[in-house]
């Protein structure tokens, strides 16, 4: 996989989202926690998101996630 910044704000790139999903994070505020940080501007959670569902599998809700992601 190719390394690609995800979050600019925090610094978190593909191979980071990734490590804190197989951890199991299932949102963008669970990757941030898994990495002490806390969201910022928020351009990051749809491509978090996208990520969790390609990762995670059926097994996971998208409304789930976008809530999460708004709150």
């Amino acid at each position: 996989m190719v390394r690609m910044i995800i979050c600019v704000c925090r610094g978190l790139n593909t191979s980071k989202v990734s490590d804190a999903i197989a951890a199991g994070a299932r949102s963008p505020r669970a990757v941030h926690s898994h990495y002490q940080t806390t969201i910022n501007c928020g351009k990051c959670c749809e491509t978090v998101c996208g990520m969790i569902r390609e990762q995670a599998g059926p097994n996971v809700s998208e409304g789930q996630d976008m809530l999460a992601a708004a709150e």
